[in-house]
Formats: structure tokens, C-alpha cells, sequence
């Protein structure tokens, strides 16, 4: 049976305003861009270099690793992994996920770090990354934080297991699972965005995104999945009910000097069929997110049992 094991570690930082602070409804974005900047300025030691890609010493660099993910243009790639024009990052920031836009000084709000693979030895930087975040200061007035507290869970695994045997594929077990999706899930198939949600095209993205995070932050021994397999069984998947809705919302790119629409789904929709051999992938999910921007805290879900 093929087995993914991906470490972990998951970074609680409770912070709290020195003056009122305003920030978006989503705030993931308004988050990352701070932390990348001030870590940029902080461990960046050719700043004369603006493209991470031209910097002669970005494959020994603590950001380039972090908020760049460069990979190496010389090395040949196994399993197509040449085809994706960016890695995903290392990690995955969840800021609170109330509407709230408005917080005032004794209030306090918890951002959430999830490291991932080689990543998990990073979490001074990061820890760092936040606390000169709040001196910085954040949203259009940069109004500045304070970090009240850290708590860190010790190094966790999660075990992805895709249990195609010859039973489970010839008796195949109908049930049913929810999905409540929290925040804008992007996910493109046929190189265009879904806006029409079918399992398969969660299964699809989620093999994907587990691959390539494994593959580039974890081991280079990357087992065999039986990927072509489990899509088949995807596709036999249905959705009995869904309530989703197409959520647009803008950020600005201070490295490409210009506003991005980055809309996604959100909302709960419930699937039918052989769900069981995804259990595990859909899990690994909840933690590491699942689509496009998952660094800003994008394609975030929980499953539900039905």
C-alpha cells in the first residue's frame, strides 16, 4: 500500500493591537504580503538582486526557501512534476476567519502557521517574520501589533494512505461526506478556474498538491501513487447537494506592482459514492489546504461525516 508521511508543525501566535487596527475581511493576504516583505528585508543579504531567480546564492537562502520555492532549472523532474510553473510554499497561514475588520487595543486575534516538511526547523524565522510584521505594521495605515504569545505543537505526521485493493475497488461501500468550505477554493482543471464542483477535481488537486509538496519538501523518494486509479474512482463520486457560492476578492501585489482578482468557492457541498480510499487525502486536506494561494490561507475545508 503507498504511504505519504508529511511532518508538520502547527505555530499559534497570539497578537494584539498597539493602536486600533483594520484589516480586511480576509486577512491571509494582508498577512503574507507583510511577513514575506519584512522577512525579505531582514534575512535578504543581496537586496540589489529584486528577482530571487537571479540571485546567485538563492539555493543556500532562508527566504528564497520560504516565500520563493525556487526550483533547480537544471535538474530533470520525474512525474510530470516539470509541468507546474511554481512550487507550493512551505507553509500555509491561517488568520482568523470572522468578518471582524476592526480591532481595538486589548483585543486580541490568533494567526496560525502550519510548517510543512523541511519547513518545521524555520519556526524562529517565522515567529520572527511576525514580530517584525507588527513593528512594520499592517493595512493600508500600517498600524502596528504586538506579539502577546507562541505556542507550538511538537513535530506531527500525517499519514496518507491510498488503500486501492482488489476488494475495495470490486465492493465498492457508498456513503456520504460534507464539505464545508471556509475560505475561497481555487482549483483549475483544464487550465481553467472550477466554478462547477466535482469530486474528481478535488481529488485531482489535493494528489497533486501532496506530491509536489512531498516531493520538493520532504524526500525526492517519492512512492508510487496510484493516482490514475483513484481519479477513476473520483469520477464515480457525485454531489447529492451543494450550497456554493463564487466569493471575488482582490489583493495587491507589491512584487507585481498591481491589484489580483484571486475568487474561489465557498460554502458546503455534500458527495456521494466510494468516498472511504479518499479518507485519508481528504484529511490531510483540512491541514494543508487544497488549491491555488494556499499560503494566504486559501482553499481551506473541514469534512464532515454524514
Amino acid at each position: 500500500m503507498s504511504e505519504l508521511e508529511i511532518p508538520y508543525k502547527i505555530i499559534n501566535i497570539t497578537c494584539e493591537p498597539i493602536n486600533e487596527l483594520r484589516l480586511p475581511s480576509f486577512k491571509g493576504s494582508s498577512f503574507r504580503g507583510v511577513i514575506g516583505r519584512t522577512l525579505r528585508q531582514a534575512l535578504c543579504v543581496l537586496k540589489s538582486y529584486k528577482d530571487c531567480h537571479q540571485c546567485p546564492i538563492y539555493k543556500t537562502c532562508y527566504y528564497a526557501y520560504i516565500f520563493e520555492t525556487i526550483p533547480d532549472p537544471h535538474k530533470k523532474l520525474p512525474f510530470n512534476l516539470h509541468k507546474y510553473p511554481s512550487i507550493p510554499h512551505p507553509f500555509v497561514i491561517e488568520p482568523p476567519l470572522d468578518n471582524k475588520n476592526v480591532f481595538k487595543y486589548g483585543e486580541t486575534f490568533l494567526l496560525k502557521i502550519v510548517l510543512i516538511g523541511k519547513a518545521v526547523s524555520y519556526e524562529p524565522y517565522f515567529i520572527l517574520a511576525v514580530e517584525l510584521a507588527g513593528e512594520h505594521g499592517i493595512g493600508k495605515e500600517n498600524r502596528k501589533f504586538i506579539l502577546k504569545d507562541t505556542l507550538s505543537t511538537d513535530i506531527l505526521r500525517l499519514s496518507v494512505n491510498f488503500p486501492l485493493t482488489n476488494d475495495v475497488l470490486h465492493h465498492q461501500k457508498s456513503s456520504k461526506v460534507l464539505i464545508n468550505i471556509h475560505t475561497p477554493l481555487r482549483l483549475i482543471h483544464n487550465k481553467k478556474l472550477v466554478r462547477k464542483l466535482e469530486f474528481h477535481h478535488l481529488v485531482r488537486s489535493l494528489l497533486r498538491r501532496l506530491t509536489v509538496l512531498y516531493y520538493y519538501h520532504i524526500s525526492e523518494k517519492l512512492p508510487e501513487i496510484p493516482a490514475k486509479a483513484l481519479i477513476e474512482l473520483a469520477e464515480k463520486v457525485k454531489v447529492v447537494d451543494k450550497n456554493l457560492k463564487w466569493y471575488d476578492w482582490e489583493r495587491f501585489s507589491y512584487r507585481q506592482d498591481k491589484r489580483m482578482k484571486l475568487g474561489g468557492l465557498i460554502g458546503n457541498i455534500t458527495f456521494e459514492g466510494p468516498i472511504e480510499p479518499f479518507s485519508f487525502l481528504l484529511k490531510a486536506g483540512e491541514i494543508l489546504h487544497c488549491g491555488k494561494n494556499t499560503s494566504f490561507g486559501l482553499g481551506q475545508y473541514e469534512v464532515v461525516e454524514v
